[in-house]
């Protein structure tokens, strides 16, 4: 099986603006207004997955169309974002598939699931083992759904990917489309963005021709949901995850056989969140540019509440995910520096070229982040008076200053009670009060700098330093998603205790 899983002219922003944000928008350019979460999308995210301190991360996709659909399900570490595990799933009409990420004792990271739909490459006794290239600091992350692309219903892939009898028809038949430089039946694979060809089959007893597939833009199908348990307390909570319409205005099916380690930029690496398969006829990049604008990801603010009241058991953690950094950075050189010592990938202005030397004009991401935190009392109190008097305890002591978020995923906790343990910030005030809410906006380091970094064409590459990006400015807000997460621990009796997600509120601002 020649498969495998191994993580490997900018769209000018959205003018629009819109009141708030609410787990979906719109990445058109007219963004539509913040919905409930029955909202679907052709993209989603799952602000966090964690599997640290016994917690495991479940994941589930609905394919609500009578098509089959072909997504992309990609691992995120926190840190950088870097691609830690991705995979194909291929989606019956009307399918469901489910599984959940863990750590066993050996410290390997894997997704499993005990669902019979079609994946490619196949899984190993039901699991999707991580990779070591990136593992290090992908205990947690994020996950990008996309919709890569729908079959228009003529192809070999509906056939053989269709479930008869809870089984699909033939999962390696599936596959086959999915090796690099597919041309015929008899050398089945990847195409182009829009077109792959699947082997022979078995259907049974009988022998159906394979063939060419050609797919269509999947529409917003998709129905992604998540949660996150403790195992050893048993406390479970979940939401929707932030599903986003009309990302892709085409297909953007890939190989699962190459990334662009190999200098193959029609690989497993894309789609990404700057869109379909770069340097492709279907021209379907520059979407990071319009998830910025601040009526989708690019946002202000974010709203929500905390609480610090460990004599009723209680604890929140706040999850801050700013997406999509990846693709500000030089990926070749940000590579190169990651596997020499000797090299450092240094932040940059667009425009000016990369010194070997100093590896400057590397890094053009809004990260690391400079958060302002306003937090309010339930009872409108912000510690704004002079330091030293009376208060009511419990109360956190000291005064809340503007703080730096490093990550691409940051965990804040709330004076020194976290949830999910893995805090990197934790923040405390005299508000004389355990519980309020908290307004936090950002600033991006060297603002003015940011850039996205497109991949350029190369002839006949053959590793990753074939290739080159360029990095053009780019305007917008921050991109930011997450939630608050509650928990309430009844010492007395442990069966009561339980959790809560409240995914964060947001306010636009200009840019």
């Amino acid at each position: 099986m020649r498969n495998n899983f191994k993580p490997l002219g900018i769209a000018a922003a959205v003018a629009a603006a819109a009141a708030g944000y609410a787990n979906v928008a719109s990445a058109q350019t007219t963004a539509t207004p913040a919905v409930a979460n029955n909202a679907l999308g052709d993209l989603a995210i799952v602000p966090y997955y964690t599997v640290q301190e016994g917690w495991v991360t479940g994941v589930h996709v609905i394919n609500t169309s009578s098509e089959t659909q072909v997504v992309k399900f990609r691992l995120r570490r926190a840190s950088d974002s870097l691609d830690a595990l991705d995979f194909n799933i291929i989606m019956s009409p009307e399918d469901v598939w489910a599984g959940f990420i863990s750590q066993d004792e050996s410290g390997d990271i894997s997704f499993s699931s005990n669902d019979t739909t079609c994946t490619a490459p196949a899984a190993v006794n039901g699991a999707f083992v991580m990779p070591d290239i990136y593992r290090e600091g992908a205990e947690t992350g994020y996950v990008e759904v996309i919709a890569m692309g729908a079959s228009d219903g003529s192809g070999p892939i509906d056939d053989a990917a269709v479930h008869v009898d809870d089984i699909p028809v033939n999962c390696e038949a599936v596959r086959s489309n999915f090796f690099a430089s597919g041309t015929s039946a008899t050398a089945p694979g990847v195409f182009d963005y829009n077109t792959s060809y699947q082997a022979s089959y078995k259907r049974g007893d009988t022998t159906v021709e394979g063939g060419e597939n050609a797919y269509e833009p999947a529409g917003d199908v998709l129905k992604v949901s998540y949660f996150i348990r403790d195992n050893d307390s048993g406390v479970e909570f979940g939401d929707n995850a932030v599903h986003i319409s009309g990302f892709l205005a085409e297909a953007s099916i890939t190989n699962q056989e190459r990334g662009y380690l190999s200098g193959d930029l029609q690989g497993f690496d894309f789609p990404d969140l700057n869109g379909g398969v770069p340097n492709s006829a279907a021209d379907d990049r520059g979407q990071f540019a319009l998830l910025r604008s601040p009526g989708v990801l690019g946002v202000g603010e974010l709203i929500n509440e905390w609480s610090a009241n460990p004599s009723n058991g209680v604890a929140v953690d706040w999850v801050v995910t700013m997406p999509g950094q990846y693709t500000m950075l030089d990926m070749p050189n940000y590579i190169a520096a990651l596997d020499d010592e000797d090299l450092e990938c240094n932040p940059g202005t667009a425009g000016t070229a990369y010194d070997e030397d100093t590896g400057a004009n590397c890094d053009f991401r809004d990260i690391p982040v400079t958060a302002t935190v306003v937090p309010y009392n339930r009872e409108e109190f912000t510690p704004d008076g002079p330091s030293g008097e009376l208060v009511v305890s419990p109360s956190l002591p000291g005064a809340p200053d503007d703080t730096v978020l490093e990550k691409e995923v940051n965990v804040i906790s709330f004076g020194g009670n976290s949830v999910l343990g893995d805090t990197d910030v934790d923040i405390t005030a005299d508000l004389r009060q355990p519980y309020g809410w908290v307004n936090l906006s950002v600033t991006s380091r060297d603002s003015g700098d940011q850039a996205v970094c497109e991949w350029q064409e190369a002839t006949a590459p053959e590793t990753i330093a074939d290739l080159s990006t360029v990095c053009s400015v780019v305007l917008g807000n921050v991109p930011m998603i997450g939630f608050a997460a509650w928990q309430r621990s009844v010492a007395a009796n442990p069966d009561a205790s339980y959790g809560r997600i409240i995914a964060h509120s947001f306010r636009s601002a200009a840019n």
